[in-house]
């Protein structure tokens, strides 16, 4: 599309490549340029003056006060749960006993990286250890399913700072904690098979104190978020809104200076 004279309209050709335009005269690089630099002004006013009310924001919501400090810390706490022993045994093997115990890190470092898929496959379709498989597998994917979303709660909870929204920590806090809950069921019923088809290999089998550790500090996690967000939101419903904000920020900047 050719190129015209902001003036004027004149359509300007390829060979016309003086700064004036041919027709009327008007310096095209020039033109306006008062009122051009104007609306960049006010365009940068009102950009930074956006993003002043998100930082404050930001600054509010993450560390405006002691309990939101608080939550911001216990965002990291349920990794204690994952080095804390999840499932007790004995192993006993020809002149050979002993007491083990395995966390979720020994879980993922020695057993989810070095897993045959295929042969727990057909461990769950059997007919002796199926039903066993299946319900450790299952917890095995609760847990993994609590850690990703204790993981995600962290960076949720930064990113919706900027707007005050805290609805999706708590359902990622309340996701944790009923799958890190239903993963202990599992392995409680997982426990009793052992037991049972153990053949005396695999004796007192027990649920280690991370499953509880980790029950109660994402119910904790919840909690706070459930106590912070409703500090959030009748701090949003009585502040400025954006608009309102960017608007007075502007004023005061181009009020006269005493």
């Amino acid at each position: 599309m050719a190129a015209k004279c902001p003036e004027c309209g004149h359509t300007l050709k390829i060979w016309n490549i003086k700064a004036e335009c041919p027709k009327c005269g008007t310096n095209i690089p020039n033109y306006q340029w008062e009122k051009r630099l104007n609306d960049d002004a006010d365009f940068a006013e009102h950009a930074f003056a956006k993003m002043h009310y998100k930082t404050n924001n930001f600054k509010s919501s993450v560390a405006g006060s002691k309990l939101r400090i608080v939550r911001l810390v216990m965002t990291f706490a349920p990794l204690i749960a994952l080095v804390l022993p999840l499932y007790n045994f004995t192993l006993s093997l020809p002149f050979r006993q002993s007491n083990e115990s395995v966390s979720f890190l020994t879980f993922v470092l020695n057993y989810l990286l070095k897993v045959d898929i295929g042969s727990v496959l057909k461990l769950v379709g059997g007919e002796v250890l199926g039903d066993a498989t299946l319900k450790v597998v299952i917890a095995c994917v609760l847990l993994l399913v609590a850690v990703v979303c204790g993981v995600l709660n962290f960076f949720v909870l930064l990113i919706s700072g900027i707007k005050m929204r805290y609805i999706l920590n708590v359902a990622l806090n309340f996701i944790s904690t009923i799958a890190w809950g239903v993963a202990a069921v599992f392995f409680a019923q997982f426990t009793t098979a052992c037991e049972t088809l153990g053949g005396g290999i695999i004796t007192e089998c027990s649920l280690g104190i991370g499953f509880i550790v980790g029950c109660v500090l994402f119910i904790i996690n919840f909690i706070l978020n459930l106590v912070v967000g409703k500090g959030l939101k009748k701090q949003l419903h009585e502040q400025p809104s954006m608009e309102e904000y960017i608007e007075n920020e502007i004023a005061e900047l181009r009020a006269p200076k005493a």
